[in-house]
């Protein structure tokens, strides 16, 4: 009887217990959270590269003979037509030719003129008709050849385009430059290279889309195609060179000018991501968030495997499962079992 009266108590104890840990647990501080679904997104990811804008053409002039630069006749940045002229030399020298070669032409044409008569009426012998014709022809080809050596001493615009660079000045020896006298750019089309590492250049292919964004025109925006890819590699940096080229009627876009490239890609992949906001690290560098139970009333601390970063998001490799709720903003105050408000 004795007995029976000790266990009865001690099931009242423990009941008294438990009543005492349900009240306790009733008047728990509830903590305040955001919560947010695990959502499944298309597996998308970009490259993004710093590039520099080229011109589509660049054509160095030069002169065809040697000479003193006598006139230039434009400055850079100019726009130019075809057969523009550009610059000339001293062409006194060319000139006097010239006009020496004209003389002896038209006193040769003069004489064949009148002998073909002669010859036509037939008193004139055979030798003496070819060896006339022979002195007209040679005076013709002394001619056209003192012209073209004229005309040497002109530069001339190829195509239409831009002045892109001048070196030289009045005064100086045509055959003493280092450089191009005079260089045309076309920019109508204009190239961005960019400099791709050996791990990322088997992704992009020609026709590739790239928006590119230029901080000297106030962060405009251009898009562009991918047109060249070097196959080889440069020797000091390992990185391959890829041109990308850009629509630039406007001439908004100058050689030289430094742009931010970005290339985006599309896959079929799924993946889940989570905010970055919900992805804490505990004492052993274990990565974990808090699952919101069914209830919404308490969470559970679970570790999950994380890849890289995907726009304001992580990407979850581990751990949980597509469309469940955890706590997105609150989770530093939270342990296993805390009870929530939302």
């Amino acid at each position: 009887m004795k007995k029976a009266f000790v266990f009865a108590m001690l099931i009242a104890v423990i009941a008294g217990c438990s009543d005492n840990k349900k009240e306790e647990r009733k008047g728990e501080l509830k903590i305040k959270v955001k919560t947010a679904k695990v959502q499944s997104v298309t597996n998308n990811f970009s490259f993004g590269y710093s590039g520099t804008v080229e011109a589509s053409q660049v054509i160095p002039l030069s002169f065809k003979t040697a000479g003193t630069v006598n006139k230039i006749f434009v400055e850079v940045g100019d726009a130019v037509k075809k057969d523009q002229l550009l610059a000339t030399i001293d062409d006194a020298d060319m000139q006097n030719i010239y006009s020496t070669m004209l003389a002896k032409y038209r006193q040769a044409e003069d004489a064949y003129n009148r002998l073909k008569l002669v010859y036509d009426e037939g008193s004139l012998p055979e030798i003496k008709w070819v060896e006339m014709k022979s002195n007209f022809e040679q005076a013709k080809s002394s001619l056209d050849l003192a012209k073209n050596n004229l005309d040497k001493c002109k530069l001339l615009a190829p195509v239409d385009g831009i002045v892109g660079s001048r070196n030289i000045e009045p005064g100086q020896s045509s055959i003493s430059l280092a450089l191009a006298p005079i260089e045309l750019v076309k920019i109508e089309t204009v190239f961005v290279k960019i400099s791709v590492p050996e791990n990322e250049i088997n992704k992009i292919s020609r026709g590739h889309k790239a928006g590119i964004t230029v901080s000297a025109l106030d962060g405009k925006t251009y898009e562009g195609t991918v047109t060249n890819i070097s196959p080889v590699a440069e020797i000091m940096s390992r990185t391959y060179t890829v041109k990308i080229t850009v629509n630039n009627t406007g001439h908004e876009l100058k050689p030289g000018m430094v742009c931010d490239v970005n290339i985006g890609f599309r896959t079929d992949t799924k993946m889940l991501v989570v905010p970055a906001k919900a992805v804490s690290k505990d004492d052993a560098g274990n990565t974990y968030v808090f699952i919101v139970a069914p209830d919404n009333k308490t969470v559970k601390k679970q570790r999950i495997t994380v890849g890289r970063y995907h726009d304001s998001g992580i990407v979850v490799t581990g751990g949980l499962t597509e469309g469940q709720i955890i706590v997105s903003e609150g989770g530093e105050k939270l342990s296993d079992n805390s009870i929530i408000t939302l």
